[in-house]
C-alpha cells in the first residue's frame, strides 16, 4: 500500500469516531454534519468542552484549553455561526466560567484537571499559570469569528483581543509555536475589527514563524520540536514563503518515515504515573497526527 492507503487503513482501524469523521470529510466526501455530530459528544451542558477531546487531558469537565481545541474542529468544517454547538460555545465563553478576572485570561490548567488522568503539563498548581495568552488569544479569535457585534460576548472578545495584541507587542520575540499559532488565528479572524496594533501584529508573527521551526530532521518524531506542519497546512498558506525550504523537507520526511501501521510517532510522553492511560491517548493522538500529515502532503501534491 502507498502512504495514503496505509494512513487510511490506520484511521479505520484505530482512530476515534471524531477523527474518522474528519478524515471522511476531507478525503471521502463525508459531511460536516457528521463531524459536528461526533464533536457534540465532547461538549458539556455549560457549552464548554471536556472528555479528553484534547487527548492529553482527560478532564470530563469543561476547560478553556479543551474548548480551544474544539474551535479548531469548528473551523475545519466551516461550521455556521447559528449552529447549536457554536452558540453553546459562545455561551460558555460569555458565562465567565473558568475565567481569571485578575489576569483577564482563561488559564491553560484548571483545578479539576487534577481529578483525571493527564499529562504533567496540564496538572493544576496554584500560582503556576504563566498566562501567556494560550488559550485566551485563540478563544478571543473564536468570539470575533462568530459572535454578533452587538452582543456582550463580542465586547468581551474584542477587549481581550486588544489586550492580547498589546501584550505580544510588548514582549521580546519568543519562539513558541502554540502562542504563534493562536495569535495567527487572532490575526485571521481579527481582520476588519477595531484592533489597535493589527498591522504590527502581523509583522511580528511573520518575524516569529522562522524562529519557531526546527530544521534538524533527525529530531522529528523523536523530540518535541516545532515543525512546519505545526504552523502551516500547505503551500497556499501565507506563511509558506517564510519557511518554504523546511516545509518541503518535511514532506520528504513524512513520506520516508511513516510507520508500518500507517501512522507516525507521537514524540512526547506524560512522564507520570498514568502510563496505561497514555498508551490509549497516544493512539488517539496518532489519529490526529495522521489526519494532519496526510492533509499536508495532499496540499503539497505529494500523494
Amino acid at each position: 500500500m502507498n502512504t495514503y492507503e496505509k494512513a487510511r487503513a490506520f484511521m479505520y482501524r484505530c482512530a476515534r469516531p471524531l477523527e474518522l469523521a474528519l478524515w471522511q470529510y476531507h478525503f471521502e466526501g463525508g459531511s460536516a454534519d457528521s463531524v459536528l455530530h461526533a464533536l457534540s459528544f465532547y461538549q458539556n451542558e455549560d457549552g464548554g468542552f471536556g472528555h479528553a477531546l484534547e487527548a492529553d487531558n482527560w478532564n470530563s469537565h469543561s476547560s478553556p484549553l479543551t474548548t480551544q481545541t474544539a474551535t479548531e474542529i469548528l473551523y475545519a468544517v466551516n461550521a455556521p455561526a447559528d449552529h447549536p454547538i457554536v452558540q453553546s460555545t459562545l455561551r460558555y465563553l460569555d458565562s465567565g466560567a473558568d475565567f481569571d478576572p485578575v489576569h483577564r485570561q482563561w488559564p491553560g490548567s484548571i483545578p479539576s484537571n487534577n481529578e483525571h488522568p493527564r499529562a504533567i503539563w496540564w496538572s493544576y498548581e496554584e500560582g503556576k499559570e504563566g498566562f501567556n495568552y494560550n488559550p485566551t488569544a485563540g478563544l478571543a479569535a473564536f468570539i470575533l469569528r462568530y459572535a454578533q457585534p452587538d452582543s456582550p460576548v463580542y465586547a468581551r472578545g474584542l477587549a481581550l483581543a486588544r489586550e492580547a495584541i498589546a501584550w505580544l507587542l510588548r514582549q521580546e520575540p519568543q519562539a513558541d509555536k502554540h502562542m504563534v499559532y493562536l495569535f495567527q488565528r487572532l490575526a485571521e479572524f481579527g481582520r476588519g475589527h477595531d484592533l489597535p496594533g493589527y498591522a504590527e501584529l502581523t509583522a511580528r508573527l511573520e518575524a516569529l514563524v522562522p524562529m519557531c521551526v526546527c530544521t534538524d530532521l533527525s529530531k522529528y518524531g523523536v523530540e518535541y520540536v516545532d515543525r512546519p506542519t505545526d504552523l502551516i497546512d500547505g503551500p497556499e498558506h501565507p506563511w509558506y514563503p517564510l519557511i518554504a525550504e523546511a516545509a518541503q523537507a518535511e514532506c520528504d520526511f513524512l513520506l520516508s518515515n511513516q510507520l508500518p501501521d500507517g501512522s507516525w510517532p507521537v514524540p512526547w510522553k506524560w512522564w507520570n504515573e498514568y502510563t496505561d492511560e497514555f498508551a490509549v491517548a497516544a493512539v488517539w493522538w496518532k489519529g490526529h497526527i495522521v489526519l494532519k500529515h496526510i492533509l499536508y502532503l495532499k496540499h503539497f501534491g505529494r500523494i
